[in-house]
């Protein structure tokens, strides 16, 4: 919540602090955090080349004072202060031009912001989506309730919501109820309906014992895919889904399913083979990108996963010949890949042993600020690039200086002539 003399935070600066705490959140628990400029400039939609202003939104967010204190009443109460970043820095690379962003929280709100008990995961196109500082506030607040079996936020009077949904201090004394609502509530709630996957209404207001004056409000929130609506026919009615299996559908937005996908996904092969897909799915998002490469399309990779979870339920006598051989081309070059992929480390970290001394000692001074490197640091100060942990991502950093952002993508020729360099077996 702001505090009086904390400042007020445009809604370009709450959508960088939306940035940079979605990427805070995939990394998990860090002294500090980094990304590449122009992912971050990708994250916000950003038209502009003036990274300008996004310095002065990050010293905007260094000098926020916020209190921070959870909206429910059953929680422990505790007051605290802090700013919303507590140091940021931007370093370029001249000899490569790479700019990199680097920010950190205070203590205190670190744990909160990272704790999805207490804070929910944001689905980032969505909070991109939004303009105003309401409908983004409102939304954050929203998404940690669409799991819940009550799918209603807590209850707070609505000068409570005011500063929290307005990003600046009022005076209590002041203001109607009628212009908050019509001025911040109506659009901000039409916003969000309008741009993301939540649906959210403001529940009937509760009153004074006057019955006239309004205190405390309440708002609802589903996802749009399980709101109260006709079903098709023959289909499955998502809102009668367990709570537990609403955690499913969340989950795979955040790993960049679309709604429609994962419904349709939950409907054809049910919760428990859903959640193992989900779950393999979570480990090959998690894998550096330089070693196994992005995953362009979750819900495209999902599927193929689900699939073959699926067949395994068919009995071998009924699956076809042209499905088996199928699967066995598509097993071996999977395995001709990784044989590819495991040769190729293995010749990038040959040729750094090959380097004069000198030359190695300037690689691994650079490869200490590789971005992939940063959880494991420590690790590898004590025992060197040759680590089992630390080793496949040494080679993805000498893969990516010495041949560039694809040195893990191998020619069809090269495959084939692993292929052919195999003893084949005999029948």
């Amino acid at each position: 919540m702001p505090t009086k003399g904390g400042g007020k935070i445009s809604a370009f600066d709450s959508t960088l602090y939306d940035v940079l705490l979605y990427r805070a959140q995939g990394m998990g628990d860090r002294d500090e955090y980094s990304a590449r400029m122009h992912e971050i400039v990708k994250d916000l939609n950003f038209d502009s080349n003036n990274t300008e202003h996004i310095k002065k939104a990050l010293k905007n967010l260094m000098k926020t004072i916020v209190e921070w204190q959870s909206p429910t009443s059953g929680e422990i109460e505790v007051w605290d202060a802090c700013v919303l970043l507590s140091g940021a820095s931007i370093r370029k690379d001249k000899r490569t031009n790479a700019v990199e962003v680097r920010w950190r929280y205070d203590t205190q709100i670190k744990a909160q912001l990272l704790d999805p008990d207490r804070y929910a995961g944001l689905l980032l196109k969505s909070i991109t989506q939004l303009r105003s500082h309401p409908a983004k506030a409102l939304y954050r607040i929203c998404a940690r309730y669409v799991d819940n079996p009550g799918r209603k936020t807590a209850r707070q009077h609505w000068r409570w919501w005011r500063p929290v949904l307005c990003g600046q201090v009022y005076d209590e004394n002041k203001g109607e109820y009628r212009y908050f609502k019509r001025d911040v509530l109506q659009p901000a709630i039409a916003e969000i309906n309008a741009n993301t996957e939540l649906e959210v209404s403001l529940l009937p207001e509760f009153k004074e014992r006057d019955n006239k004056t309004v205190s405390d409000i309440q708002f609802e929130v589903r996802l749009k895919g399980l709101a109260k609506k006709p079903q098709a026919p023959g289909s499955k009615p998502l809102d009668k889904v367990e709570p537990a299996d609403l955690k499913l559908i969340g989950q795979a937005l955040k790993l960049g399913v679309a709604q429609d996908e994962a419904e349709g996904l939950y409907r054809e092969h049910g919760a428990e083979a859903l959640q193992k897909g989900l779950g393999d799915l979570e480990k090959r998002v998690a894998m550096p990108p330089q070693v196994a490469g992005a995953v362009e399309k979750p819900g495209s990779y999902l599927r193929s996963l689900m699939r073959p979870k699926a067949a395994a339920q068919v009995p071998a006598s009924e699956a076809s010949p042209k499905a088996r051989q199928g699967k066995d081309l598509e097993r071996s070059k999977a395995a001709l890949l990784e044989e590819w992929l495991r040769q190729k480390k293995d010749e990038l970290r040959s040729l750094f042993q090959e380097l004069p001394e000198a030359e190695q000692e300037e690689l691994l001074a650079t490869f200490r600020s590789y971005h992939e490197l940063q959880p494991l640091i420590k690790r590898f100060e004590t025992s060197g690039w040759n680590h089992k942990m630390i080793r496949d991502i040494f080679a993805a950093f000498l893969g990516e200086t010495w041949l560039g952002a694809e040195w893990n993508k191998p020619k069809p020729d090269e495959l084939l002539a692993l292929a052919l360099e195999r003893p084949t077996s005999s029948a």
